[in-house]
């Protein structure tokens, strides 16, 4: 009988925790990857990847400031993720000798320095995440993501195609 007191407020103090902890849940939320668009996933990874210095290959890249997303950029990659599709290549220069430069150039982005990293995948549908995981253990592909003279990027998708660029006006 002297225990009942005990369980008793033991169950009420089980319940006011209960009570506390729901009231929380609204106000603590982990960021949702998935909420995000892919556009905001890929920036926040590469930018990610820049915050900290890197050393791709041999050569060590210190930290970068962030790039910006590129709607011409967006264009000349998918463009670039399409022809690959279609004419069964993967290259950065496709079979009639249109090379990234000439793509962005058509995008009406004039530039001063640009970069381009292609993926291609079969049989599986990589994340965003796994993607600039893949570049950024490739030296040269890593290099491009670290450079710290470019200021915007985009990816663009097609099928099982990707291409990222980055370009500096």
């Amino acid at each position: 009988m002297l225990y009942y007191p005990i369980i008793l407020m033991f169950k009420y103090l089980i319940f006011l925790c209960l009570i506390f902890l729901s009231s929380c849940q609204d106000k603590i939320q982990p960021t949702d990857i998935s909420s995000k668009s892919i556009q905001e996933q890929y920036l926040d990874l590469v930018n990610t990847t820049r915050a900290e210095g890197r050393k791709c290959g041999s050569e060590f890249f210190k930290a970068a400031g962030v790039v910006t997303w590129n709607n011409a950029l967006e264009k000349a990659a998918l463009y670039h993720s399409r022809d690959m599709y279609d004419n069964k290549y993967f290259a950065h220069v496709s079979p009639k000798g249109d090379d990234p430069s000439s793509r962005v150039l058509a995008q009406n982005y004039n530039f001063k320095s640009i970069a381009e990293n292609i993926y291609s995948a079969t049989g599986f549908s990589p994340t965003p995440s796994e993607i600039i995981m893949q570049w950024t253990n490739s030296p040269t592909h890593c290099a491009n993501i670290m450079n710290p003279n470019f200021k915007e990027m985009a990816v663009g998708k097609y099928e099982n195609y990707w291409t990222q660029l980055f370009g500096l006006k």
